[in-house]
């Protein structure tokens, strides 16, 4: 499937925010239309059914994800899972992360009575927490694989030397602006709980995300993937975002995935090398690995003229972020080296 001609919205601008809000398809928007209907004519059925649906919904998380189907659980928004995870970790516990990550991620870290150990946000980033271990007895580690703001990757095989050298540490990732621009296995992965929104990079559409957990994670913190899921599905959970999860992962999957993070992988390069062949440094250009966030510093009359030539991208911070997904193309690409040309014009 051509993916650019599933969004409308790309006939009428070039999109490079899918790091704030990823677009919806028309073939989600028709099935999730559909399935209200099923709301409409059926009543008590649709919502018993959807709770008959919940061990269906947890496996094809845990599929996408390589978790295990009884440790995934679905949830309507990031915000709201890392907050049912930052409550199983005791009082006093010693919490690192860093000052500028997401602010929800911080906030509920705030919220805690932990033993707080923040870090100012750098292109060194594994040094700077790997510093901060050697001095410090941190217990768990609170991190978003992908800043928001200017897109640094963090560097998985660091985490795991890390869990090497600190067998006792906990490794919490929001996994937000990572899943879906990357293959991921849970369980073969540094962390013991991740946290993710379905909205941006996995097209679900708002509603709906989902936690995972380890293991180690549960029996650390006395608690039971039973117990947890008490927890979580407490109250009803948003059927359509649950539903509308399952689609976006399954579309994904038939549309050959891989195929698609390669596009990604090959866009990004595209962009990020366009930025800098044009005098545009992107944070973190020199790391071994980037994400599909792409950040140069920020000016206001650049911004202005991208959204002028109805380029979408976001101000994040002191950046101009843009965020490139596999439904975008090469020739989008071109639209902004020509309102780069413009800019050096002017």
């Amino acid at each position: 499937m051509k993916f650019k001609n599933d969004f409308p919205l790309l006939k009428s601008c070039t999109y490079f925010n899918t790091a704030y809000v990823g677009l919806m398809s028309e073939s989600l928007y028709d099935f999730r239309v559909n399935f209200e209907r099923g709301y409409l004519n059926n009543g008590d059925e649709y919502k018993l059914r959807a709770y008959d649906n919940l061990p269906q919904t947890q496996a094809m998380i845990a599929s996408f994800i390589g978790s295990k189907k009884e440790q995934t659980y679905f949830v309507s928004n990031f915000s709201t899972g890392v907050r049912y995870v930052m409550n199983l970790l005791p009082e006093n516990t010693n919490v690192m992360y860093i000052k500028e990550d997401y602010h929800s991620l911080v906030s509920s870290i705030k919220e805690k009575k932990f033993k707080l150990f923040p870090i100012e946000m750098s292109d060194n980033i594994e040094t700077d927490i790997a510093s901060s271990l050697e001095k410090n007895p941190i217990e768990t580690l609170v991190i978003s694989m992908v800043q928001y703001t200017n897109g640094l990757l963090v560097d998985f095989d660091f985490l795991s030397d890390l869990k090497q050298k600190y067998p006792r540490l906990s490794i919490i990732g929001d996994a937000t602006q990572y899943i879906g621009t990357d293959v991921f296995n849970f369980n073969d992965s540094p962390f013991d709980a991740i946290v993710c929104s379905g909205y941006k990079w996995l097209l679900a559409g708002f509603g709906n995300g989902f936690i995972a957990l380890s293991d180690i994670f549960l029996a650390k913190n006395n608690s039971s993937s039973k117990e947890f899921a008490g927890k979580v599905y407490a109250g009803h959970f948003n059927i359509l975002g649950a539903a509308s999860l399952v689609f976006a992962l399954e579309r994904l999957i038939e549309n050959d995935f891989i195929k698609l993070v390669e596009t990604n992988r090959r866009l990004s390069n595209e962009l990020r090398n366009a930025l800098m062949l044009h005098g545009y440094k992107p944070a973190g250009h020199e790391r071994k690995k980037n994400s599909s966030i792409i950040s140069v510093n920020y000016d206001e009359s650049f911004l202005r003229l991208l959204e002028k030539k109805n380029i979408k991208v976001a101000h994040r911070g002191n950046y101009i972020r843009f965020s490139i997904h596999f439904y975008n193309t090469l020739d989008d690409i071109k639209n902004l080296v020509e309102v780069i040309k413009k800019m050096a014009v002017a």
